[in-house]
């Protein structure tokens, strides 16, 4: 009679970004990842064990009903690459295992072809590849078809010294490195898909982010806002963003009143850059960060760009400058934020109807900048208002 397994419980392997570095690395980054898996946990309501499996591997066991949100808010922790549901086998020898194994997936490969893919830690007699083979074997024997290309079921096994485990489930995890192991970065949300994606890709490289959006009367706070904290909720675990809100439509109506019409798209792109520098260096922040994509409007072809970059002593970061717009809103449903970018409105068309400069030149435009006068940026500036994300409440602004 096949034998019962045992209750599943939940393992995360850690992402090789963390796994791979040196061993003193490796201590520092695995400590954070426990620290903003631990979180992340709490969020979701459990509380129970938390074990180390191996060298980079953790342990949970949560009851049925939690399962699935313990699942889900492991694959939204940086620095973990995978989420798999497993049962643990017990054994004693070799072909004992193989057993244990073909029991407790004979029921999986009905009506379907199989693979078994077996990996192992540890001191035995035995090969990863010698395993796979004795479990296909008895498989087929029990009337299953081997499939090792494309197979309709994978049977994935992993062994760690003593202990064995059938996987039962697997989720790709965030992977990257862990939440807060990188500097500072300051984006400027606009609350439409590109900035939070990019925020979203700085974060799963360790970088903490905080938040600096313009507020324009044709624009919506509340919503750019909205867009930052669904981004932090579901993936912040372990940071604590500021945001800054800069009341900048003084800034739009010198624009209107002393700017040349075809060139106020790509001054108010060199304001809020000039903006932005000032916020992160009185706050000691290494970068800015943007959602920028060459060629995406005016503003941002690649000549707009470089003298963007000019105007900011604070380097800037563009990690969407390649991708395609369908590119960007794909990865803003797999981060969770399109349905609400979706609804966000476009930055307010400076021009009247005329036609926009795209491909004006540095000296151009440090002169259409230098039409607004010093003090306009310095009084937006000093009606900032700087507030943690997590304080934040729709209306408030």
């Amino acid at each position: 009679m096949p034998r019962v397994p045992n209750e599943p419980s939940v393992h995360v392997t850690l992402s090789g970004d963390v796994y791979l570095k040196s061993r003193q690395t490796q201590k520092g980054l695995i400590a954070k990842v426990r620290r903003n898996l631990g979180i992340a946990l709490d969020k979701a309501g459990y509380r129970g064990r938390l074990e180390r499996i191996g060298t980079h591997r953790f342990s949970m066991a949560p009851t049925a009903e939690k399962r699935q949100a313990v699942i889900e808010a492991s694959a939204t922790v940086f620095g973990i690459a995978s989420v798999d549901t497993v049962v643990e086998l017990s054994f004693d020898d070799f072909d004992d295992l193989v057993i244990a194994i073909a029991d407790s997936s004979e029921a999986r490969i009905e009506n379907t072809t199989f693979a078994v893919r077996a990996k192992r830690r540890g001191n035995h007699s035995w090969k990863s590849p010698d395993l796979a083979r004795a479990v296909g074997s008895v498989l087929v024997e029990r009337g299953g078809s081997v499939d090792l290309t494309n197979p309709g079921v994978e049977i994935a096994v992993r062994v760690l010294d003593d202990r064995a485990f059938l996987v039962t489930e697997h989720v790709e995890g965030a992977a990257g490195l862990p939440l807060g192991t990188q500097d500072r970065v300051l984006c400027l949300l606009s609350g439409g898909f590109d900035s939070v994606v990019a925020a979203w890709m700085l974060m799963s490289r360790g970088c903490q982010v905080d938040f600096v959006h313009f507020s324009l009367n044709c624009a919506q706070s509340d919503h750019a806002l909205a867009v930052g904290r669904e981004l932090w909720d579901h993936w912040g675990h372990g940071s604590d963003p500021t945001v800054h809100l800069v009341e900048f439509q003084p800034v739009k109506d010198a624009l209107l009143a002393d700017v040349d019409s075809r060139m106020r798209q790509v001054t108010l792109k060199v304001m809020m850059a000039k903006a932005a520098d000032h916020i992160a260096r009185d706050q000691s922040i290494a970068a800015l960060l943007t959602g920028d994509s060459i060629g995406q409007v005016s503003s941002q072809t690649l000549p707009h760009l470089v003298a963007v970059s000019a105007a900011s002593d604070t380097p800037i970061f563009r990690p969407l400058s390649g991708l395609p717009k369908q590119s960007i809103i794909d990865l803003a449903r797999a981060v969770g934020t399109a349905e609400l970018s979706a609804r966000a409105q476009e930055l307010c068309d400076l021009s009247e109807g005329r036609p926009v400069a795209i491909s004006a030149g540095g000296k151009e435009i440090k002169e259409s900048a230098g039409r607004i006068p010093e003090v306009v940026l310095a009084d937006a500036l000093a009606t900032a208002k700087s507030f943690k994300l997590r304080d934040w409440t729709p209306g408030q602004f």
